[in-house]
């Protein structure tokens, strides 16, 4: 890691471990929202208000949204005007499953003034995308947090609180966040209870950075955690003690066991398992304020460091 950050901002590697059990749950008859298929009884999408929501599905399905009824088969929708949360419920008529679409519409980036959106310090994106990728262009908006929406699941076994940066402020608070970050970590939870390696949760400790909390941690400047598609974990299951579990039997919790876990994430992506959505690992040391942990991202090229 970079250096640390001031006292006002160093709370960002405190994480209590998730005390839970594994949500397991799957569809048996996947729905495609825009372009992501949604295996899991409850999954969140990030639009823009007015933007175009486009459901794909293989059976018969009725679907609600905005107080509407509709059929599901190939149903063009549109993002509510205001920002904020709108749940959209498929039922598939065959199997009687319910998928759950929490549908975040975001405060468009226009609304941020000198830096702060509501109050809230957000910073600068770069003026020029790195390497002219448009995936390193400012994001067209940002997610409103509220002691109230926080606990609200962004997929099975997270919750949207979990990804805000870690810099001290009042409510509400913002971020950015993409569902393939959310799949991607759904799909190595998954994997690693498959494998006989029972894990309830995976720890975030850091998922979202604003610009202002990425450079005051020293972290790079073109950080993909600065768009929402990257995050930092670790596994914390027993004891649950705020560290990093001893993975690879060693009797010692280093720098090896997140190489352990990290080789793990690699040999699903050598699969396939993450599709279009390969990216970065990386295996990152202990230092006094933390444990060994993992990054990954969904910046759509491989990397490892």
């Amino acid at each position: 890691m970079k250096r640390l950050a001031p006292a006002a901002l160093t709370a960002w590697f405190i994480c209590a471990s998730p005390a839970v059990a594994w949500e397991s749950e799957r569809l048996q008859s996947p729905v495609t929202v825009n372009r992501f298929e949604v295996r899991y009884p409850e999954l969140a999408i990030f639009v823009m208000p007015r933007s175009p929501i486009q459901v794909t599905v293989a059976e018969r399905a009725t679907l609600l949204f905005m107080g509407q009824h509709m059929p599901a088969m190939d149903a063009a929708l549109k993002a509510p005007a205001r920002p904020g949360l709108e749940i959209m419920e498929i039922e598939n008529e065959v199997t009687g499953e319910i998928a759950r679409i929490n549908v975040f519409t975001m405060v468009p980036a226009s609304a941020v003034r000198n830096g702060r959106l509501n109050g809230y310090r957000i910073g600068h994106y770069p003026a020029e995308p790195l390497r002219g990728l448009d995936i390193y262009r400012p994001p067209q908006g940002f997610v409103e947090v509220t002691e109230e929406n926080r606990d609200i699941r962004v997929s099975p076994n997270f919750t949207l609180g979990e990804f805000v940066a870690k810099q001290v402020s009042d409510w509400p608070k913002y971020v950015v966040l993409r569902t393939a970050l959310l799949v991607k970590l759904e799909t190595i939870l998954e994997e690693l209870n498959a494998s006989g390696r029972p894990t309830g949760s995976l720890v975030i400790m850091s998922g979202y950075r604003t610009p202002h909390y990425n450079r005051a941690i020293g972290n790079v400047q073109y950080s993909r955690h600065v768009w929402g598609g990257a995050a930092d974990f670790y596994i914390d299951e027993a004891p649950a003690d705020g560290r990093m579990d001893d993975l690879n039997k060693d009797g010692k919790i280093n720098k090896q066991d997140a190489r352990w876990l990290a080789n793990f994430v690699n040999g699903l992506s050598q699969k396939g398992l993450f599709g279009e959505d390969v990216g970065g690992i990386g295996v990152y040391s202990s230092t006094s304020a933390h444990g060994p942990f993992v990054h990954v991202d969904v910046r759509g090229t491989r990397a490892r460091w």
